[in-house]
């Protein structure tokens, strides 16, 4: 089955319960209602707000109002007979509806009484009045009768009322029970009708949770279990085995995602063999190009040791011939002591003796001072030209680097600057390639030479000063070179380290020292080289280096 035709007798279902219900709904509030008008007019027209009720209470309070007439005025009061005669006109108006009305609820013999009384209290009364008020003469005694004879009429009149009323009361309270048991069963049928109600209500419940169910299974399972068997076959490389279920369309995907993933594991498995190769092929690259960028620096690093080997040459030479000096002079004064000591005809007189004996312990100074200078710059070539096989970042003492470094460059600054050295003196072990670190130092020593001497006059010196510094809360060590030349003008200050740029003249500048010295810091020490220049004032150059260096898996 299609997914349409699943929709279509699902959302028929679900529609057609819900139209049910509503209809039942309408029609048990329409049933109600009218039950409601219909003893809501019953009730109405019953009991004592019946027309019925209300002319019998009429009647009853208009022939007890005859006795209460008589009470109520005095005797000698003649309008009495007047308001008691206008009394009794109504209760026989009253007698007159009833009996054409409601003869059937108060039959003759509880209404030809009632006449009989009434024309007798009216006969009474007439009686009486024409004795009291009349011009016939009468006796004491002859009213006194004639008011007896009214008061046993009024009290047959009573009996008659009370017969009344009794019959009244007895019909109200059987419309009052026969309006109650209507209420009764009214309430009775919208008690089963809301029960009817609730049950089909249950029933619809019932159906939407059986259609949700059944969407559940022809839907929603056959699709998170596709997409179960999707994310295990993607993300777990596991096979995908799935059972087509549910609608048509569902099925028709499984098989075609099926497909898809078997051929998506080929082109996998393709794709992975080939990215291994390039992997395989990049790391070979990566670690040709690291080594080319170690022997560029050493290259370069060479090369600055053969530009500086002429000043290098002049710094040993200028020793060793005041060591040389020293040592002739310390043969000469040998030889004649020996003569001397032999007796030699040779030997030189007292005056050479005391020569050589006040002069030989400082040519003995003078010339270990020589080949102390000479060792020194030895050594300083010996650890500048140093490096690492493994490129590796290892504790150092860099201010001992710096030291070396200085000397090595000597013959380029002392003609053109003084050199202030301001180290920390307990400056920690730095973790670094000692051998890159003494290059990036020299390329910015040589720099702020060469701007100096672009600047001064001949015979002008400048300043160039180095410090170290530590800073335990940021980890990390700061060099700052800096020198008192033109400084770098502001239009090329973001082009400084580029590679092949330089400021130089033409054959002056190769435009690589700046570019390695960042490579250096930067990439391969994962630190900071920035500088701060002011044109005709200066630059200042510092390089950042961080105490922890992770060093990558070989």
């Amino acid at each position: 089955m299609k997914v349409k035709s699943y929709i279509g007798l699902l959302s028929a279902g679900s529609l057609g319960g819900a139209i049910l219900v509503g209809l039942l709904g309408w029609w048990m509030l329409a049933s109600n209602e009218s039950s409601n008008e219909e003893l809501r007019a019953e009730s109405i027209n019953s009991g004592e707000s019946s027309d019925e009720y209300r002319n019998v209470r009429a009647l009853l309070d208009a022939s007890r109002g005859i006795s209460e007439a008589m009470e109520i005025y005095p005797e000698n009061f003649k309008g009495v007979f007047g308001v008691v005669r206008d009394r009794i006109s109504t209760s026989k108006e009253g007698l007159r509806v009833m009996q054409a009305d409601y003869s059937k609820n108060y039959p003759s013999g509880i209404i030809e009484p009632l006449k009989s009384n009434l024309a007798l209290v009216e006969s009474s009364l007439e009686e009486m009045e024409n004795l009291n008020f009349g011009d016939i003469q009468s006796s004491r005694k002859q009213r006194n009768q004639a008011k007896l004879k009214y008061e046993n009429a009024l009290r047959e009149l009573e009996a008659g009322l009370d017969a009344l009323e009794s019959k009244a009361l007895v019909k109200l309270q059987e419309s009052n029970a026969n309006l109650a048991k209507k209420w009764k069963v009214m309430d009775d049928e919208r008690s089963f009708k809301f029960i009817i109600f609730i049950i089909a209500s249950f029933l619809y419940l019932t159906l939407v949770v059986s259609l949700t169910i059944i969407t559940y299974k022809s839907f929603a399972s056959p699709i998170r279990k596709l997409e179960a068997a999707a994310k295990n076959s993607i993300d777990h490389n596991k096979p995908f085995n799935l059972k087509e279920s549910g609608p048509y369309e569902v099925r028709s995907v499984t098989r075609r995602l099926q497909g898809l993933i078997i051929g998506l594991e080929s082109k996998v498995l393709e794709r992975t063999a080939a990215l291994q190769n390039s992997n395989e092929n990049l790391q070979l690259e990566m670690r040709q190009r690291q080594e080319l960028e170690t022997q560029l620096v050493h290259a370069q690093k060479m090369e600055a040791v053969g530009q500086l080997a002429s000043g290098i040459a002049h710094e040993i030479n200028s020793p060793s011939q005041f060591a040389n000096d020293n040592i002739l002079f310390l043969k000469d004064a040998t030889d004649g002591f020996i003569k001397k000591i032999n007796n030699s005809p040779e030997a030189p007189d007292d005056a050479e003796i005391s020569f050589f004996v006040e002069n030989a312990p400082e040519a003995v100074t003078q010339a270990a001072e020589g080949i102390s200078r000479i060792t020194t710059i030895v050594k300083s070539m010996k650890n500048f030209a140093y490096r690492d096989a493994e490129s590796a970042k290892r504790p150092n003492d860099l201010n001992q680097a710096i030291k070396s470094t200085t000397v090595v460059a000597t013959n380029e600054w002392k003609y053109h600057a003084e050199l202030d050295l301001r180290l920390q003196e307990d400056l920690p072990m730095v973790p670094c390639n000692i051998g890159e670190i003494n290059q990036v130092v020299l390329n910015l020593i040589v720099n702020g030479a060469h701007a100096i001497r672009d600047r001064l006059k001949e015979g002008q010196k400048g300043n160039i000063a180095i410090s170290t510094q530590h800073y335990p809360d940021a980890q990390c060590v700061v060099i700052a070179i800096a020198d008192n030349g033109g400084g770098i003008p502001e239009k090329v200050q973001n082009r400084i380290f580029e590679p092949f740029f330089t400021t130089k003249e033409v054959g002056v500048g190769t435009g690589q020292g700046l570019a390695i010295a960042h490579n250096v810091i930067v990439k391969s020490h994962k630190g900071q080289i920035w500088f701060e220049s002011q044109q005709g004032v200066g630059t200042t150059f510092y390089i950042k280096l961080p105490m922890l260096q992770n060093e990558p898996n070989s």
